[in-house]
């Protein structure tokens, strides 16, 4: 199939209305030397820091090889509006008794090996706003045959808040969804950065069983956008990952001064220091990258009220695309100024399409 390269076209409207700093870079990029910042520089470097997270993140025990419990035929009224065959859930039971809940959607017309992930963000997956466009990625995936997976957070959508204490006698955490929770919970046999990974590799554990992959693809917006990052740079099996509205590398996240982009507990450097000492955003965005017939998608909202907004990606787009393509892989930024929302725009769902159509893959 040839497929199109989709053109974003500018919302000349919301640019009017927007200032200065929406659309000229901002002064922390200023000075950075971000050839430098980028410390993967061969495919060596590639094996060792993949090597070294998997060995932080789950303490020399290597990246999961279960699969969830599976309870198939399900019925989900979220999920009802998708042209599919079946829905089967998905129930990870993990540490400290927390527990993920997620759902395998069967297209009607399968194509083996293929897969698909949506990784929803925080708090927003149920919302008409969000919803909809996460059912156009979905069905996007379905259409072409892929299996496709929706994860929420942990904590977060179908995921209960309920977890044990993390010791023994210790007073209840708060029944909450915030990931600041997780600190209480870092140790040095245990990261909770897992639990947003758990759910996803024993997914794709689960969905190899049936066949062989040869196209696995993850599609994160927001808060998932982070978990597609991360995701993709330990698990090589993943052959495209797609971040919406997502992450920026550390030196660009006090930026804009009047809504600066810390993020999330799992997103800043003195939350996880151990991970992000071994790989900060931009080795992040190498290693999900390289290899074989890899590609990484970043997708951001220039126009965003919320997360990552501007043009500031100028300063690291173009080393970060160079270093992959040294090492073998395949890494873009898409500067997405269609909407002034923080959302999963129709150019992002096209943009999706492209990717899946642009180049023969499994049949």
């Amino acid at each position: 199939m040839t497929a199109t390269r989709p053109r974003p076209v500018v919302d000349a409207a919301i640019e009017a209305s927007r200032g200065p700093e929406w659309r000229t870079m901002p002064a922390e990029s200023v000075g950075v030397d971000v050839d430098r910042l980028i410390t993967i520089n061969s495919l060596q470097d590639v094996a060792d820091r993949r090597r070294r997270l998997a060995e932080h993140l789950w303490k020399r025990a290597g990246i999961p090889a279960g699969t969830p419990s599976i309870d198939a035929g399900v019925t989900v009224p979220e999920l009802d509006p998708l042209a599919h065959r079946r829905v089967d859930r998905a129930t990870l039971s993990m540490a400290h008794g927390l527990t993920s809940t997620s759902y395998l959607v069967h297209p009607r017309r399968p194509m083996p090996g293929r897969l698909g992930i949506f990784l929803a963000g925080h708090g927003n997956a149920r919302k008409p706003v969000y919803h909809r466009p996460q059912l156009a990625a979905m069905q996007t995936f379905l259409d072409r045959g892929y299996r496709v997976a929706a994860i929420d957070m942990p904590l977060q959508g179908w995921n209960p808040t309920h977890m044990d204490p993390p010791t023994a006698g210790a007073a209840p955490p708060p029944d909450v969804a915030s990931h600041e929770r997780f600190a209480d919970y870092e140790t040095p046999d245990f990261t909770a950065a897992t639990y947003f990974l758990d759910p996803v590799v024993t997914m794709l554990n689960h969905a190899a069983e049936a066949a062989p992959l040869t196209d696995v693809v993850t599609f994160g917006f927001s808060g998932g956008a982070w978990t597609t990052v991360l995701h993709a740079a330990v698990d090589p099996r993943v052959t495209l990952s797609i971040q919406v509205a997502g992450t920026w590398p550390f030196y660009l996240r006090p930026h804009p001064a009047a809504h600066p982009n810390f993020g999330d507990w799992e997103q800043r450097r003195e939350s996880l220091p151990g991970l992000y000492d071994i790989a900060g955003y931009l080795d992040l965005y190498v290693l999900g990258a390289t290899g074989g017939g890899r590609r990484q998608l970043q997708i951001l909202n220039r126009f965003d009220p919320s997360c990552f907004p501007g043009v500031g990606h100028r300063s690291y787009a173009q080393p970060v695309r160079d270093r992959a393509a040294l090492l073998g892989g395949d890494w873009e930024v898409i500067d997405d100024a269609t909407h002034g929302k923080h959302q999963i725009s129709d150019h992002a769902v096209a943009m999706l399409a492209y990717e899946l159509d642009r180049q023969p893959r499994s049949t």
